[in-house]
């Protein structure tokens, strides 16, 4: 196993000032002692230098080093195996070769694990498979202004974004449509891209079957972006793109800032800009993409005419929540994963095959499965056999169908992504939560760290003001605590009272600070599609955000709930539906 990668001295930042270290660091909490850094720099504000240093941006913090709870010889076990005892201490020939064969089949069965796995030997060293690299043909939006983020209070340097293109714009530029991904999905939506070359337009897209001349998000009529998500690996900047004081070659790794689902849309909107759009035709989201659709309507509600959001919710539930834990969980534990930086190395396989099957599992059904797989296995096909025609001995390596299918969906998605990258965008989406008391703590925290930039509006605020434009001068550029609270009391009266006369259809307790967070997208039509099949979002998460919706005053407000037995993944599956809904929400 090569040794773990060090950071390059020349990515080193400058020692602070004792005098600095006054003034910016504060003690952490004793149970947080061991997982914060114990400096961060920050250039003294007397400067007169012209020379600037580089300021990175608050990187998240990392759980502790994982240590052994227990003697790997316990249980009867040893740490490590014993020697095989000498041939000479065995009597006759035959147990000499019975030994040799042993360490034989012991050392092809070690081979075909590595290459399962991965991790085949390659002139006595470990090499991994290329992977998260983007195609050359995608293009690529540079902006050269810094990001404000949510989470840090340094900015996010210039950064780029990967998109491509369909359809043609018209002469009104108001007929865009803009695509937001799931997690792992990259910005190839469909082929017959606009200025990408063959290799790559000629590819069907994740949304193949929905997006084209004729189809239900119809090329035709429509000028269709689909982006990269912010912090992705498919072009976007994000953990495994350059550092920036280094010379290329070093990545961000987990130095890489704390992402939000509303820092993503605010890249996409630097995007906008950069293409001349003022205001979208559609926002369309499914998955992640739909927290992001509902996020760009509530941080810029003038640039969106409508907004789609499918399978997802307003507020992430804590049931995706503990299932995207336990994906990082398996993935950290991978001792490749060397706490993120494992880029000049032996990246987490293992770990990121794990984490994709526990996903796998929550994107599709248990009804699906029974159909495709039933309770068939390996052991018991036509080649697996004796002469007598019984079946042969169960397996304890994956057997049952439905083990190969998810040993096969590891396998694949550990080889094409980057294991940083899931462990932010997953952790984004856990933070999604559009109720007022979350939306008015970020907007206050934003407003504070970044007084100079476009406002993160409160809850409460006109539609006038947005992150594209700055707070207007009869608007107080900080409210004050009392003003807030009294802003939200009022909003919880009205809704109370909209409530008694409405009858929802979910029984959310947060109905009402979900309405009153989303209060800026009562002009807005909305299409809300859920899948009763679906585990990761159930249908009760869209329920909640449809009747959220429709208690702001919102009279446009469509809501869809399929049936079927593709689970999560019905948004990729189901054209005649989903695609169906669409077509008619758009027209």
């Amino acid at each position: 196993m090569p040794p773990r990668a060090t950071l390059p001295r020349s990515v080193q930042l400058p020692s602070p000032s004792p005098n600095t270290l006054k003034s910016s660091w504060k003690p952490p909490k004793p149970h947080l002692a061991a997982y914060q850094y114990q400096h961060q720099y920050h250039p003294p504000a007397s400067s007169s230098s012209t020379s600037t240093h580089f300021v990175p941006p608050t990187s998240p913090q990392l759980p502790s080093r994982r240590k052994p709870a227990f003697n790997p010889g316990g249980f009867g076990l040893q740490s490590s195996p014993r020697p095989a005892p000498s041939p000479r201490s065995w009597k006759g020939k035959q147990k000499e070769e019975e030994i040799e064969e042993i360490r034989r089949k012991d050392e092809e069965i070690r081979r075909d694990e590595e290459r399962l796995e991965g991790r085949e030997a390659s002139k006595g060293k470990e090499e991994a498979e290329a992977c998260y690299v983007p195609p050359p043909a995608t293009l690529h939006f540079h902006s050269p202004n810094t990001l404000p983020l949510l989470y840090s209070p340094q900015p996010l340097p210039p950064f780029q974004i990967a998109y491509e293109t369909w359809g043609t714009l018209n002469s009104a530029r108001d007929n865009a449509i803009l695509l937001h991904t799931g997690l792992s999905a990259s910005s190839h939506v469909a082929s017959g891209g606009n200025d990408v070359s063959s290799s790559t337009s000629s590819k069907p897209g994740w949304w193949e079957d929905f997006v084209g001349p004729g189809k239900s998000i119809d090329t035709d009529k429509f000028f269709v972006i689909c982006t990269n998500a912010l912090g992705g690996c498919f072009g976007s900047t994000g953990p495994s793109s350059p550092y920036p004081p280094g010379d290329g070659e070093t990545r961000w790794a987990t130095r890489f800032p704390m992402l939000s689902i509303h820092d993503m849309t605010r890249a996409q909107l630097d995007l906008l800009d950069h293409l001349k759009i003022d205001k979208l035709y559609a926002s369309i989201g499914s998955s992640m993409g739909g927290m992001q659709s509902i996020s760009m309507a509530y941080i810029a509600p003038e640039r969106v005419g409508r907004v789609a959001s499918i399978s997802a919710s307003g507020r992430s539930g804590l049931n995706g929540v503990g299932m995207r834990y336990a994906q990082r969980s398996v993935l950290m534990a991978d001792p490749n994963w060397n706490r993120g930086f494992y880029y000049d190395g032996v990246p987490p396989h293992n770990g990121m095959k794990l984490a994709r099957q526990i996903a796998t599992i929550t994107y599709r059904s248990g009804p699906e499965w029974e159909q495709r797989f039933g309770r068939q296995m390996l052991s018991e096909q036509e080649a697996a056999l004796d002469s007598d025609g019984n079946p042969g001995v169960p397996r304890l390596s994956p057997d049952f169908l439905i083990e190969t299918y998810l040993d096969h969906q590891g396998e694949r998605f550990c080889l094409t992504y980057d294991a940083n990258s899931m462990i932010y965008l997953s952790k984004a989406m856990d933070l999604f939560d559009m109720s007022s008391a979350a939306l008015t703590s970020l907007a206050r925290k934003f407003n504070t760290a970044y007084p100079d930039a476009n406002p993160f509006p409160y809850p409460s605020d006109p539609v006038g003001v947005s992150v594209s434009s700055p707070r207007p001068e009869n608007t107080s550029q900080e409210k004050d605590n009392s003003n807030v609270n009294e802003d939200v009391s009022e909003r919880e009266k009205e809704t109370l009272k909209k409530l008694k006369k409405f009858i929802p259809t979910s029984k959310s307790p947060h109905l009402s600070e979900l309405s009153q967070g989303l209060k800026r997208l009562k002009d807005i039509p909305a299409l809300v599609l859920g899948v009763q099949s679906d585990v990761l979002f159930p249908v009760e998460q869209q329920r909640e955000l449809a009747d959220a919706l429709k208690l702001t005053g919102n009279q446009n407000v469509t809501y869809y709930e399929l049936g079927g037995v593709w689970g999560h993944d019905t948004f990729l599956l189901d054209v005649q539906n989903v695609g169906g809904a669409i077509r008619g929400f758009l027209h």
